[in-house]
C-alpha cells in the first residue's frame, strides 16, 4: 500500500472529529482509560509516546530505528476520517494526558480492504491495552464495511507471527524481503472480535506496522 502523504499547511482544517465514538473504559487491573479517535491537538502526546517506546518496540513498529520528523507527527494526529481512523487509548492523571497505545489503519486504493497497525507503550504491554485497541478498530472497521485487514511484521518478531496466528491471520512470506512477514484476514461486517481473539491480544499486546511511506505511523 503506498497511499498518498496529506499535504499539511498552515490552512489545514480537520474534519470533523467524530466524539461520539470516545469511550470510557478500564483495564483488567482496574485502571480508567479512555479510548478515543486520534485529533489534531494530540501532537504532544502522540510525539512523546513515540520517543517513550524502547528500542526494540520502535524498531518492530518503524522497521528502523529513526526518529520522526514533527511533518510526519502532525500526520499522524491528522488523519481523513473517511478513509482512515486511529484510535488512542489515554490516560488523564492531574490534568496531565498519557497516550498508552494507537491502532489504526488506512484504506486501501479501492476502500473495501485496509492495512493496520498496532502499537502499545512498553510500560502498558500485557496489561488488556492492546486488546482495547484492536477490539475497537475492528468493530469500527467492520461497521465501515472494510472485508480485509492485512499488515506486516518481522519474520524476526516471532510473538507478532503467533499472536497473528491467534487471531486468525493468514501469514505470508514476502518472496522479495525474507525479514518480513504479510498477514491478512477477511472481516464479517458486524461481527465483533471474538473473545479468543480478544484473549490473544490481550497475551501480547506489541505492534504491527503499515507498510510503504506510512510505516513509520505509530
Amino acid at each position: 500500500m503506498t497511499p498518498a502523504a496529506t499535504n499539511q499547511s498552515c490552512a489545514y482544517a480537520p474534519p470533523r472529529y467524530p466524539a461520539h465514538l470516545v469511550a470510557s473504559r478500564r483495564l483488567p487491573d482496574g485502571t480508567a482509560v479512555i479510548i478515543r479517535p486520534i485529533h489534531p491537538d494530540d501532537d504532544a502526546i502522540e510525539s512523546a509516546f513515540i520517543a517513550g517506546l524502547s528500542s526494540n518496540s520502535r524498531y518492530n513498529r518503524l522497521l528502523s530505528g529513526r526518529k520522526l520528523t514533527l511533518e510526519e507527527i502532525r500526520r499522524l494526529t491528522r488523519v481523513d476520517y473517511e478513509r482512515e481512523m486511529a484510535f488512542i487509548a489515554v490516560t488523564v492523571n492531574g490534568g496531565r494526558t498519557t497516550q498508552l497505545g494507537v491502532a489504526r489503519y488506512v484504506r486501501d486504493a479501492a476502500g473495501s480492504g485496509a492495512e493496520f497497525a498496532l502499537v502499545v507503550a512498553d510500560a502498558w504491554q500485557h496489561k488488556g491495552v492492546g486488546t482495547l485497541l484492536f477490539d475497537t478498530l475492528l468493530r469500527y472497521a467492520q461497521a465501515a464495511g472494510i472485508g480485509r485487514m492485512h499488515g506486516i511484521t518481522l519474520a524476526s518478531d516471532q510473538a507478532m507471527l503467533e499472536l497473528a496466528r491467534k487471531l486468525g491471520f493468514a501469514r505470508t512470506r514476502d518472496p522479495h524481503d525474507a525479514t518480513v512477514r504479510y498477514v491478512e484476514k477477511t472481516l464479517a461486517p458486524g461481527v465483533a472480535c471474538a473473545s479468543a481473539e480478544r484473549d490473544a491480544v490481550a497475551a501480547n499486546d506489541a505492534s504491527f506496522t503499515l507498510s510503504g511511506p506510512q510505516q513509520s505511523r505509530p
